[in-house]
């Protein structure tokens, strides 16, 4: 299950971040999550939980806010949402696609006390 090395990595960040101030618990984090990653929900909040487990994030309530994947066609410079890996342009019908988003894994906030 590679959503545990995952939010390995957004632990990383947020013991980080937490460690530049003084909080006494984490009440929310808000995490953004590419499609391309092909994260599963359920499975970030287990591993959230199990890295959560004995922590300040203990109880807070995760946030999965879903990125879908778009496109952009070197070509013609069309951008589009990327259904199903189909990575042809609906435009001109280039294969010549660069991603836009939908990579991303990032740590978009904490709500602390």
């Amino acid at each position: 299950m590679h959503e545990m090395s995952l939010m390995g990595g957004v632990f990383e960040v947020i013991d980080h971040t937490l460690s530049q101030h003084d909080v006494k618990r984490v009440l929310k984090v808000k995490i953004k999550v590419g499609e391309l990653t092909n994260a599963e929900p359920d499975a970030l909040a287990m591993a959230f939980e199990a890295y959560s487990r004995d922590t300040l994030c203990e109880g807070a309530e995760l946030i999965v806010e879903r990125v879908p994947l778009l496109g952009r066609c070197k070509d013609c410079h069309y951008e589009f949402n990327v259904k199903m890996m189909y990575f042809l342009c609906p435009n001109c019908k280039s294969t010549n696609i660069e991603v836009v988003q939908g990579e991303e894994l990032l740590l978009e906030s904490l709500e602390v006390e």
